[in-house]
């Protein structure tokens, strides 16, 4: 990309053009490329210290470590001393970026020989990227080897066994083992069972052995022997079995970590490079070619070595270690332990026939077990339909256990369950339930596993609550889920895009798999649609048990709400604040005790009621949102003194996420905001639209879980009988980029639209094949909608592709660990300070102490100045800087594990293509170009608007690539910006609506020209214009750039370049 655009500058002589770059191929000069970035990244500061000596950047620092933290009399990075006249000008040398074409050559960047092993790139120490070492597996040993490593074992097993005791002076640190583990006795019989599966051999097993110093004393002694790497006995004493068994087995780990034979996830280093490079030396079978075929190969050999080789990094391997290994398909599943279920012996299974679901609570579903066991088990696919409350959630999958163990238990074949959740608190809440009603541990019989956080034992468990996502990443690996015997797919209502991809999925396995069953479960569910998509799946109806709970419409209200009426009219909804305050203000007044919830289309609704309701002593408001603080949402479940009301403002997330038992009240404003993904536009756009009869029966059915209760809907019984039966799916109003790129994961051979018409309900044609263009942009598909080497790296990586794309650009760019950073902190939605709705004039104040002229910047620098104080173990001043900027101390923790996770699919996806590095990580200039290369979305300003027909000049005007007009939001440091130093501005994300015809971006930061040009996505064109009109690059003429279809000026003289 940006190789192709400086191609655009090199073929461009000295005078005005259209600039227009084609993809035609170049001949490839030899040149090196570290040589050539280098020069790149000059060119890139020389153009821009023009743009960072006139935007007033505090915490620009002059080294990494002062990067992390705002400070006071900092120089620029940059920054030229001495006056503006005798500071010399850049020039640019037009014929050097035709050579520099050849550095960044992608396709053979990405095309490079993988390595077989997987060393951790070392980044300078300033920097904190976690890139952690590959265990390496599926070495296939041959039979001569294996009988080598037979005699081997003969052999030790007739020597005495070396005896290590623990020794508390022992510095080998191996505390990030067991960080976020149980104890160091787990992870080493996990190590072992490990180390037992890999090798095949079952006597490698560890188990504790314990005896008393003597008979009077009350010391124990506990030793553990182990067979491998070599056999030797651990042991340590203390006053208890538990404490000489930990110490015995952390001296085992110490020996472990010392002599490099664990790694830091606690996975058994099997093979070393020396292994590695026997088996790649093996002699392979011998092949016949002609001559002809030689002189071909040769040929090219040749061109190869003429036109590519010069630009390839060499690999720190040598060639002899290059072998390709395929990736670990149970990484997935590597915190919850093997989902094979190794070790569980048949009297342990038969014995959860005896286990009973211990109902402590009488629920309606109790009546329907035999039921509900016999359909199942003459059917592979059932439908339950279960109303809210009828105990679906916890009781069915113990159901399924129970029978499971009773009928095919005595054949010594555990049951595997997998529940899925669209949510993770829904998927671990729903664990802690069952595992208490049974009177067990989580993860004992009932675990869970979301990501970052697991609590299942591969041993013992049966039942698995994950959330939709987790399963669909063991698809990728095991297609046709042999490793489950049923899976359970709950809220199926919900028709989130995971769900629907899931159903797809779960379609075909069944016929793939004739042992798996399948059932799904929903509240509301469009029971006859779903029944058809599984062939005709039976259905079981389970009543609730909730309270009567009367209704009112507004036909039935008696109170002045005409302006509500009215509004009914209307095909776009818009809530009439004053109407719902009077409904408040009535039950309040006119009604027995009780709570009042009140559903609300957004948070400036929430906002503007909350302050409209009057301050009494007999009432409490409450908000619920799902950016508000955690201690705020939990306010919700308080209960009031007696004699006061409660009253909750909130979205649609209190439809099914949350039950507060004392609500006796309902008021249902009939409106939510959505946000739904314009394929022509290529935007997502946000507005309020009527929700559905689904939606109506759920919040009114909120009134009703303890006592009977009332629901006022501001709206008509007519305009309720308009409403659509269900919601529109989502994936029926999101963009379909990363879905696409996921089914070539589950299915490559098949295209887009096909692969899409199985769901079911099929998106738009259009919404597909605008997905499919992108990705051929962001070059991840072929032409034929083929995974390039590209797309077969990002496909891996759980993010939107254009987050991945910039991430690629950072290892090539060497900046890795703040675009990482960035990515982090941006992709995941998550509001990290505590007033990020209530108080954004202060959220502004502190990131503009960062950086004052990009939202990006600043909140890198925020993080990483946090983990600076996190990586150094320092709590408490972690817990103050984030008091002092008003941080979510969790939801930075949170961010630091998606760090790590994010820094995984670098040193997995393109450890061996080129060396992680930081080189360039403190230009900001490059740093922001290089975000701005994966999602390619800028801002144009200009200083004057056309009004109401006239011109007015002297304002601040911002247009994105599609000419809509944007702003800028409160929170941003860019907000009510008067001078811009650059014309442009990137961004990531951004909303739209329609209704409002307003654009909404949230972050932003200034680039400079230089960047956008070389940096764009988008395909430049050089065209010819009028030879007559003398300007060359130096001048102050104008040189318009055509982006596509878009045109955008950009006035690129001396100063502003």
């Amino acid at each position: 990309m940006i190789l192709r655009n400086m191609n655009c500058l090199a073929r461009m002589p000295y005078r005005t053009r259209h600039i227009h770059v084609t993809r035609n191929c170049l001949q490839l000069e030899k040149m090196s490329l570290n040589a050539a970035l280098n020069n790149l990244i000059e060119s890139l500061v020389a153009f821009n210290r023009q743009l960072e000596s006139e935007t007033n950047h505090h915490g620009r620092s002059q080294s990494r470590r002062s990067r992390r933290c705002p400070a006071t009399n900092q120089q620029d990075l940059h920054q030229n001393t001495g006056s503006r006249s005798s500071r010399k000008r850049p020039q640019i040398d037009l014929q050097y970026l035709q050579r520099l074409t050849l550095g960044l050559q992608r396709s053979n960047i990405l095309s490079a020989s993988r390595s077989l092993t997987r060393n951790q790139q070392v980044l300078p120490s300033t920097r904190n990227i976690s890139t952690k070492s590959t265990v390496l597996n599926g070495i296939t040993s041959t039979k001569e080897e294996a009988n080598v490593q037979t005699q081997s074992d003969n052999d030790a097993a007739q020597q005495t066994p070396k005896e290590i005791y623990y020794d508390e002076r022992e510095t080998t640190d191996v505390t990030k083992l067991y960080a976020f583990k149980t104890s160091p006795k787990g992870i080493l019989h996990n190590f072992y069972d490990m180390v037992s599966h890999d090798l095949n051999k079952k006597n490698y097993k560890v188990s504790p052995s314990y005896k008393k110093v003597s008979q009077k004393s009350s010391l124990w002694i506990c030793s553990y022997h182990i067979y491998w790497p070599e056999e030797i006995k651990f042991y340590a004493k203390d006053t208890t079995k538990a404490k000489a068994s930990h110490k015995a087995a952390l001296a085992a780990l110490k020996w472990l970590k010392k002599n490099n034979k664990i790694s830091n996830e606690g996975v058994p280093i099997i093979y070393d490079k020396e292994d590695i490079k026997t088996v790649s030396k093996k002699v392979l079978p011998e092949l016949t070619l002609d001559d002809a075929t030689i002189q071909d190969m040769q040929k090219i050999v040749d061109i190869h070595e003429s036109k590519v080789t010069q630009h390839i990094i060499e690999s720190d391997q040598n060639e002899e270690d290059d072998v390709d290994l395929k990736e670990d398909d149970g990484e997935l599943f590597a915190e919850a332990g093997d989902i094979s279920f190794r070790g569980v012996t048949r009297m342990r299974f038969l014995g959860l026939g005896q286990y009973s679901s211990k109902e402590k609570v009488d629920l309606p579903i109790a009546k329907y077990k035999d039921e509900f066991t016999e359909l199942l088990n003459s059917n592979q696919v059932i439908i339950v339909k279960g109303e809210p409350g009828c105990g679906k959630s916890t009781r069915v999958p113990q159901y399924v256990l129970e029978a499971w163990a009773r009928e095919r238990g005595q054949l010594g074949e555990p049951g595997r369950i997998a529940v899925t959740q669209p949510r993770r608190i829904a998927a671990i809440s729903l664990a802690e339930r069952v595992s208490s009603e049974r009177d067990e541990s989580v993860g004992h019989i009932v675990g869970y596993q979301v990501r970052l956080n697991s609590k299942f034992q591969p041993t013992t468990g049966r039942i698995l609550y994950c959330t939709t996502g987790i399963l669909l990443r063991h698809f990728q690996s095991d297609p046709s889920l042999s490793s489950f015997t049923h899976v359970i797919l709950d809220e199926a209502h919900e028709r989130d895009v995971n769900t629907d991809l899931l159903m797809n999925l779960l379609r075909e396995a069944v016929q793939r798999n004739p042992n798996l069953k399948v059932v799904v479960m929903s509240a509301t569910i469009d029971t006859s649609m779903f029944s058809e998509y599984f062939g005709g799946a039976p259905i079981i109806e389970i009543p609730g048990f909730t309270h009567p709970v009367k209704q009112f419409f507004l036909d039935d209200c008696k109170l002045n709400v005409a302006k509500t009426i009215d509004m009914c009219e209307q095909k776009s909804p818009s809530l009439v604040h004053d109407d719902v305050v009077r409904v408040i203000k009535y039950i309040h007044e006119k009604k027995p005790e009780g709570a009042i919830l009140c559903f609300l289309p957004g948070w400036e609704d929430i906002s503007k009621i909350s302050r409209m309701i009057p301050e009494r002593q007999d009432l409490v408001t409450y908000c619920l949102h799902s950016r508000l603080q955690d201690s705020e949402q939990w306010k919700i479940f308080s209960r009031p003194p007696p004699g006061v009301r409660k009253i909750i403002l909130a979205t649609n997330i209190a439809e099914t996420s949350v039950t507060v038992d004392d609500v006796v009240y309902v008021i249902d404003s009939g409106i939510h905001k959505e946000q739904r993904f314009d394929a022509e536009k290529g935007v997502n756009c946000i507005d309020s639209y009527w929700i559905s009869k689904a939606s109506a029966t759920q919040r009114k059915g909120r009134a009703g879980r303890v006592q009977p209760g009332e629901s006022y809907h501001m709206y008509t019984s007519e305009k309720y009988r308009e409403f659509e039966e269900y919601s529109i799916p989502e994936i029926m109003r999101t963009s379909l980029t990363k879905i696409v790129l996921d089914s070539k994961v589950y299915s490559n051979n098949v295209n887009a639209l096909d692969f899409m018409k199985r769901l079911p309900t099929p998106p738009e044609e259009n919404a597909t094949l605008r997905a499919v263009e992108d990705l051929k942009d962001l070059e991840l598909l072929d032409e034929h909608e083929n995974l390039t080497s590209l797309g077969k790296t990002l496909a891996e990586f759980q993010l939107e592709p254009c987050f991945s794309k910039a991430m690629v650009n950072a290892v090539i760019f060497k900046c890795v660990t703040p675009v990482v950073d960035i990515v982090t902190l941006f992709s995941s939605e998550t509001e990290l300070f505590a007033s990020g709705l209530t108080n954004k004039e202060n959220i502004k104040t502190t990131k503009s102490d960062f950086c004052s002229s990009s939202d990006h910047l600043a909140m890198m620098r925020i993080f990483e100045k946090f983990l600076e104080y996190f990586d150094d173990g320092d709590e408490t001043g972690a817990r103050r800087f984030c008091n002092r900027f008003n941080l979510v101390p969790h939801r930075m923790k949170l961010m630091e594990k998606l760090r790590k996770i994010h820094f995984g699919y670098i040193a997995n996806g393109l450890h061996d293509v080129m060396p992680l590095s930081d080189d360039y990580s403190d230009n900001d200039e490059l740093v922001k170009a290089v975000i701005f290369s994966g999602v390619g979305n800028i801002l144009q300003h200009r200083d004057w608007d056309i009004v109401k027909h006239r011109l007015k000049k002297n304002v601040n005007v911002l247009l994105t690539r599609n000419n809509h007009k944007a702003t800028i939001t409160q929170e941003s440091v860019n907000f009510k910006r008067q001078k811009f130093p650059s014309k442009f501005l990137m961004y990531l994300n951004e909303t739209r609506s329609n209704i409002r015809r307003m654009t909404l971006v949230r972050e932003s930061s200034v680039v400079s020209q230089l960047s956008v040009l070389l940096f764009s996505n988008k395909i430049l064109k050089i065209e010819e214009v009028d030879k007559n009109v003398n300007c060359d690059i130096s001048s102050t003429d104008p040189v318009k750039i055509v982006l596509e279809d878009t045109t955008v000026e950009l006035i690129c003289d001396r100063k502003n370049s």
